[in-house]
């Protein structure tokens, strides 16, 4: 699934999460879409790195109102890349570093 976000959009969800939001076009998104298997070559549409549940909250409910695919990096060690979608919206981990229980 390949689709081009408006832009619109976005921009929202980078000014509503606390962590970056990466499409092709930015500085890092390569960086940001590689995984432990070199092999695995998928381009996302857009990938959140989340710093925070909400992050979290916001990376889905874009993906739920534009019907993109959804995939979870969490330290991107599967071998088969499923870390990764292609055209879809990438949710990365890797800047969660703790747990906090009420």
């Amino acid at each position: 699934m390949s689709t081009t976000l408006d832009s619109a959009l976005v921009a929202d969800l980078a000014g509503e999460v606390s962590g970056s939001v990466l499409g092709p076009q930015d500085a890092g998104y390569d960086t940001a879409r590689a995984v432990h298997n070199g092999l695995i070559d998928r381009r996302p549409e857009l990938i959140v790195r989340c710093r925070t549940t909400n992050d979290v909250v916001a990376a889905l409910g874009l993906a739920r109102r534009t019907g993109l695919e959804v995939s979870i990096r969490g330290g991107g060690h599967n071998v088969a890349g499923r870390a990764v979608t292609d055209g879809g919206v990438m949710i990365d981990l890797a800047e969660m570093k703790g747990v906090a229980i009420d």
